[in-house]
């Protein structure tokens, strides 16, 4: 799904609405969660079988979001923090709500979401945050840890099982323990 860059001229909210200073609309009853990269942002929209959505982003940081949900038209509207790159920038619509990956235009931390004051139902998603020393660490080892520093602590021949196996095979030649003169027993479960 591609996020259009005109906005719609007009639509309806049902019931009361929050605007914050800022130009920030969140409705009551639906959740923003939202998480930071150095160069992106996670943003979840949480509402109950969204249908009709209509995104708006363009790359000032304005987001209009309109969709309709247990058959009642609901708007959101943020003004983010800096700007984002609105090309790159992909939504997905599911039974729990939207999600987008947003991507910033600068590398670096924001620390909020919005300009203005934040609405109250606009808040961190702490299961998927996490802090710029983790990211660095995540960056340079990929795989979740240092594989060099774990070959030396080791040994020469980790992570091939071949050597031990060969040694295995080799005992287990040697190591007969059938003999001929004994008669097999007879083993029954009770």
């Amino acid at each position: 799904m591609e996020a259009s860059l005109a906005f719609p001229e007009a639509v309806s909210s049902s019931g009361p609405s929050d605007i914050v200073d800022g130009g920030n609309l969140v409705p009551p009853g639906v959740r923003v969660q939202w998480s930071e990269r150095q160069d992106r942002i996670a943003l979840q929209i949480d509402v109950s079988e969204p249908e009709e959505p209509r995104v708006s982003l363009s790359d000032d940081g304005t987001m209009f979001v309109s969709l309709v949900s247990e058959e009642r038209p609901l708007t959101v509207r943020l003004q983010l923090l800096r700007a984002i790159d609105s090309s790159k920038t992909r939504w997905s619509a599911s039974g729990r709500g939207l999600g987008f990956d947003i991507f910033k235009l600068g590398v670096g931390r924001w620390g909020r979401l919005v300009k203005g004051l934040t609405p109250a139902n606009v808040k961190v998603d702490w299961a998927q945050y996490v802090d710029e020393d983790e990211e660095l660490e995540v960056k340079s080892n990929p795989y979740g840890h240092d594989i060099y520093k774990m070959r030396g602590a080791m040994g020469k021949s980790w992570g091939s099982n071949v050597v031990q196996q060969v040694v295995a095979r080799q005992q287990a030649a040697t190591v007969n323990t059938f003999r001929e003169d004994e008669e097999d027993e007879d083993i029954t479960l009770c």
